[in-house]
């Protein structure tokens, strides 16, 4: 997994396009896709494609990666002398990635509800992830963890709201 951080991060401060284009995913790209997705929710008035996937993303985020960080307290790539780190270091552990919890919890539950809307969001998902990796604050493995508490989370909760 170190080589696949090295393989990606090694990119970054090459290039003030790339670079700012990664800061941008990294830090802004989650939250706007949320402020998208609550108009698009708004527009054809149907909550349910912003509330259940927003939940998923925060259940998985706030509960099941809280419990993570009890037993399990990753150190940050950033922490490495040989990284290349363009954002500010959050100070909670690197694992499993709360951003990609999130993001892959609210764009798994979507595929309950619109599969073109839910591929949209994976993308978003997956240009968070690796903006996250390319600016030095996440380990990859951080990344897969928290697509995979996401999609267990998008289960959790359409199993609740299905009852």
């Amino acid at each position: 997994m170190f080589s696949v951080f090295k393989n990606i991060n090694k990119f970054a401060g090459k290039s003030k396009l790339l670079d700012s284009f990664a800061v941008f995913c990294a830090k802004y790209l989650l939250y706007l896709w949320l402020v998208w997705l609550f108009i698009f929710s708004a527009k054809i008035e149907n909550w349910q494609i912003f509330i259940y996937p927003l939940l998923s993303g925060l259940f998985g985020a706030f509960v099941i990666d809280k419990i993570i960080y009890i037993f399990y307290k990753k150190k940050r790539p950033a922490e490495m002398p040989t990284s290349n780190v363009l954002i500010a270091v959050p100070q909670n552990p690197s694992f499993p990635s709360r951003h990609a919890t999130i993001s892959f919890g609210v764009s798994f539950l979507l595929f309950f509800y619109s599969i073109p809307l839910a591929i949209v969001s994976l993308i978003c998902a997956c240009l968070i992830s690796i903006s996250r990796v390319f600016c030095g604050v996440h380990w990859f493995k951080d990344i897969l963890a928290g697509m995979l508490v996401g999609f267990i989370s998008s289960l959790v909760i359409y199993y609740l709201i299905s009852l």
